[in-house]
């Protein structure tokens, strides 16, 4: 405080006196922050902070504190130069748990000047994330010229651009409640997920399919994704994410639902509010069967060697409910999984060339890629891998201390999964018959 000027009562004092949250670790609570509160009663009458954040003790690979003396410490700027501030940054997030202490594997480096310096191969996951961001944004921003306004995006007809709002706004929801937690390890997987999983090997791949096929409806809604993206990410990465929001604003300057201007920079820009209204739990299921339907097909192909190019035709025997989501996005699935035809049979059965996916009630056929013989004991290990998953879920849901403590949610989650695997076991069991 008297770096502030105490003990006049200066305006600079009055502006920071009492500030909101400490950040330290552990070994210096007794020291240094209870003195802290302590003086601060007794000489200005109010403690100095509402909140202390404890965070870990980075340890390395052995457990043992990082010191000059052991040789096992990391220099940050070694890191920055290896990989880039926002990679370290990424992955010193992911790594901010609630644990007491958390472990860093030590190795030894070269930099570029013929230094030698310590480093971790953790940081190559901050590395390999910042590097997708760039990646993707890349092939966004050549794909967004000509973007129109909201009035162009059809994400009621659409379900790709409604899902990946759902999965946005979801995003939006769990990021800023684990960030206002001090959960700042949820909030970076949060991210994580969204950005690898969602946007990139799912909402991308579908893009360049449709703008490929003229249909321009996804660019705004394309556009919108990155921009709360960026905004999500921007106190984790910030240079890269600075960088980025730039060239976003000179290829599409109005974007979003409300087609407003955006902030000339991204670190004075709005934080986003999730939009209850885009929020779809049902949704996300329905598109989650189609994404299982076609890493099943994937799968199928790439199990049984079927070059690129080639492509399968595929039945799918479906129930009322399924035979809709398929016939409404055949396309889809026929872009994505390398299909010449997608019919709907629910009658359908397998020949001893047919390779069979499982996928809760639906059983999709991919004819003729397989020998008898490989689809037989690939379908004997997924009947085996599924009756032990029976047997795990029916044994938590008969043990009283589970169903005693765990939240209703999970234990509804967990009978829901059991459910599943019977069906695909059922379905599994009729095609081995049948091949037999």
């Amino acid at each position: 405080i008297s770096t502030m000027g105490w003990p006049e009562e200066t305006d600079l004092l009055k502006t920071f006196y009492p500030s909101n949250v400490l950040v330290t670790a552990r070994d210096i609570i007794t020291l240094w922050v209870s003195r802290m509160v302590m003086f601060g009663q007794y000489f200005r009458g109010r403690i100095p902070f509402g909140e202390v954040y404890i965070h870990a003790m980075i340890q390395d690979g052995l457990g043992r504190k990082m010191s000059k003396s052991l040789g096992n410490g990391i220099d940050p700027l070694d890191i920055i130069e290896s990989h880039g501030a926002d990679a370290m940054r990424f992955t010193l997030t992911g790594m901010t748990t609630e644990t007491q202490d958390v472990r860093m594997p030590v190795e030894e480096m070269t930099l570029p000047d013929g230094r030698k310096a310590n480093t971790s191969p953790k940081f190559d996951i901050g590395r390999n994330f910042c590097n997708k961001l760039w990646n993707a944004s890349r092939f966004a921003l050549a794909n967004l010229q000509g973007a129109g306004g909201w009035g162009q995006a059809r994400p009621g007809q659409e379900i790709s651009d409604a899902w990946i709002l759902s999965r946005l706004n979801t995003t939006v929801r769990e990021v800023t409640d684990s960030l206002t937690g001090y959960r700042f390890h949820e909030a970076a997987g949060a991210l994580y997920r969204y950005m690898w999983n969602d946007f990139c090997d799912w909402y991308l791949e579908i893009a360049k399919v449709r703008l490929a096929a003229g249909d321009v409806a996804c660019k705004p809604v394309l556009a919108h994704a990155l921009d709360v993206l960026l905004r999500l990410l921007h106190p984790i990465v910030p240079f890269i994410t600075e960088q980025i929001w730039a060239q976003l604003s000179s290829v599409v300057p109005v974007r979003g639902p409300a087609d407003s201007a955006a902030e000339p920079l991204l670190a004075s820009a709005a934080w986003p509010r999730a939009q209850a209204r885009w929020i779809d739990p049902a949704l996300e299921q329905q598109f989650g069967t189609l994404q299982e339907l076609i890493s099943g097909l994937r799968e199928a192909r790439s199990g049984h060697h079927l070059p690129a190019g080639k492509k399968v035709r595929v039945t799918v025997a479906a129930d009322r409910e399924s035979r809709r989501l398929i016939e409404e996005n055949a396309g889809l699935i026929k872009a994505l999984a390398g299909a010449e035809e997608v019919r709907i049979d629910a009658d359908a059965k397998p020949t001893g060339t047919d390779a069979t996916v499982l996928v809760g009630s639906l059983q999709a056929l991919v004819h003729e890629v397989i020998d008898r013989g490989t689809e037989v004991a690939r379908l004997t290990k997924r009947r085996e891998t599924l009756t032990r998953g029976i047997q795990g879920a029916e044994a938590r849901l008969r043990n009283p201390s589970f169903v005693e403590k765990a939240p209703p949610e999970v234990i509804a989650r967990e009978r829901q999964r059991l459910e599943v695997m019977k069906t695909e076991l059922e379905a599994a069991q009729k095609a081995l018959d049948r091949l037999k």
